[in-house]
């Protein structure tokens, strides 16, 4: 027999949901088998697949001890994952992972496996971290073709704090962006958003939908580009990607919002996460990708340039 401890991540999760967190290697038809059959008792009674644990209470998993390790280890749940992510830092309470462009946070349709989401928790396995009662979980997401930086909480407290400071903007976020034409040097797009889920897509309006503002910063410009350094002051869904559209430069390459495929061949935004500041006031920096850099690359920016790009930060340019 094992004696499993309920604590207070556990507390307040119906039997059954609890019972699939421990043991992932027994199918569901396996669990609800130990349950009728009296193989799972709580504080020494047996209980029911919705019954309620609590902080404190006890359950009595009648096995060998031989057994629980095999089945609650989910090895092979990360079977074929690979655990190659770009970790910027790491504590015990969170995890700052750089993205690359193309790689979904989330799985969608399809593609359910080989996600970020997936790969954070492949490599934090791996690395000795007990997954069964929390899975460690991005507080905030990136478009699949956005670079840059990803926090993930590694615990309940640290997820309740992120989402707080999400919630009441305490967590700044800065981003680079090429776009299309000469923008004005600095400049805030305040203009309220809709979102048209059929569509995946986010509209601008000015009489009705949620506030939304957009700071932002010309660092380097060409005859028919920008980079532009952009602070979000809220933080909606394709927000970047709608407002640069509503003023006439949409992203280089973004179709989805006008701005059509280049003549180099992109057909994807070019936007790359590059700073994250939490409440506290730790920054995080997540360098512009090689990929990006070639863009521009072809699109004739010079040596001057990408040394100005080089020095750029919020810190200098956007208080």
């Amino acid at each position: 027999m094992v004696e499993v401890s309920i604590g207070d991540i556990e507390s307040g999760k119906k039997m059954h949901r609890l019972l699939r967190q421990l043991l992932p290697g027994v199918p569901l038809s396996g669990i609800h088998k130990m349950l009728r059959t009296g193989r799972i008792k709580m504080n020494g009674k047996r209980v029911k697949a919705n019954d309620v644990a609590y902080a404190g209470d006890t359950l009595a998993l009648y096995m060998s001890e031989e057994d629980y390790e095999r089945v609650s280890k989910p090895k092979k749940k990360f079977g074929g994952i690979s655990t190659d992510i770009d970790v910027v830092y790491e504590d015990k309470d969170i995890l700052v992972v750089n993205k690359p462009a193309g790689a979904l946070v989330h799985g969608a349709d399809g593609e359910h496996k080989d996600t970020l989401t997936n790969r954070v928790l492949a490599y934090l396995y791996h690395h000795g971290m007990d997954i069964k009662s929390f899975a460690p979980a991005p507080v905030h997401r990136l478009d699949r073709n956005t670079s840059g930086l990803v926090v993930f909480a590694k615990n309940g407290d640290s997820a309740r704090k992120l989402a707080e400071d999400i919630s009441s903007h305490t967590i700044r976020k800065w981003y680079l962006a090429l776009v299309q034409g000469q923008v004005e040097t600095t400049g805030v797009i305040d203009v309220p958003v809709t979102r048209d889920t059929s569509q995946n897509r986010t509209n601008t309006s000015t009489r009705e939908g949620k506030q939304s503002v957009t700071k932002f910063y010309r660092v380097i410009h060409s005859d028919t580009t920008s980079v532009v350094l952009i602070e979000l002051i809220s933080g909606r869904t394709h927000q970047i990607r709608a407002h640069f559209s509503h003023i006439g430069h949409p992203l280089y390459g973004d179709v989805k919002y006008g701005g059509g495929k280049s003549s180099v061949g992109t057909s994807h935004q070019w936007l790359h996460a590059g700073w994250l500041q939490l409440d506290d006031g730790r920054i995080f920096h997540a360098a512009l990708p090689s990929q990006f850099v070639g863009q521009l690359k072809k699109l004739g920016y010079s040596d001057e340039d990408f040394t100005n790009l080089s020095s750029v930060s919020p810190q200098t340019y956007m208080q």
